[in-house]
C-alpha cells in the first residue's frame, strides 16, 4: 500500500457512486494514480453510515443523482456542517451546481472527467496539513435508531441497519 509523502498511512477518499463501472474506475484512479485510499459506497446513506463509524475520511468524492435520501448537492452540505475538516468533490454528468449550492470550499468537476482532473479536484479540496485524524468526535447525523454503534438488539447481522423495522404496535 502506498504511503504519502511523510511516509504515513494513505489518506482516506469516500467514493459515493452508484453507478457500479464508474465507481470501480474512479476507485483504482484514486488508488493508484492519487495513491489514496478509497472507501466505496453507493449512497449518501451508505457514505453517512461510514462517516458515523470512522473518523479516517479526508475526502468526499460524490456523484449528484443516485438512489436514497439525499443528492449529492445535500450530501455535501451534511458533511460539510457535520465533518468540516473532510474536503469534497461533486461530481456529474446531467447537472452543474447552481450559484451558492455548493458549500464553501467544495469543488465540483463535470463527467467525464480525466483521471489526472478528478486526482488533482481530491488534492486541492483537502486542507492543507490534514494528514492526522481530528482530534474531535465527529458528530452524530444518522437517527438514533439506526446508528451503527449501537449494541446488537438482535434484529439481525447488521444491527437493524439492513433489516426490515418491526410492525408498530397498535
Amino acid at each position: 500500500m502506498n504511503t504519502n509523502q511523510d511516509g504515513q498511512q494513505p489518506l482516506v477518499v469516500l467514493l459515493v457512486e452508484d453507478e457500479a463501472l464508474v465507481r470501480m474506475t474512479a476507485a483504482d484512479v484514486l488508488r493508484e494514480d492519487g495513491g489514496f485510499k478509497v472507501v466505496e459506497v453507493v449512497n449518501a446513506d451508505e457514505a453517512l453510515t461510514v462517516l458515523e463509524a470512522t473518523a479516517d475520511v479526508r475526502a468526499l468524492v460524490t456523484d449528484v443523482e443516485m438512489p436514497g435520501s439525499l443528492d449529492g448537492f445535500t450530501l455535501a452540505r451534511v458533511v460539510k456542517q457535520a465533518w468540516p475538516h473532510i474536503g469534497i468533490v461533486v461530481t456529474s454528468g446531467r447537472m452543474a451546481p447552481e450559484p451558492k449550492v455548493l458549500p464553501s470550499g467544495a469543488m465540483f468537476i463535470p463527467k467525464p472527467y480525466r483521471p489526472a482532473d478528478l486526482v488533482a479536484a481530491v488534492r486541492t479540496v483537502l486542507p492543507s496539513g490534514q494528514t492526522e485524524t481530528p482530534a474531535e468526535a465527529p458528530v452524530p447525523v444518522l437517527p438514533s435508531a439506526i446508528k451503527i454503534s449501537q449494541p446488537h438488539t438482535g434484529i439481525g447481522a447488521a444491527g437493524g441497519l439492513a433489516q426490515p423495522l418491526p410492525e408498530p404496535e397498535e
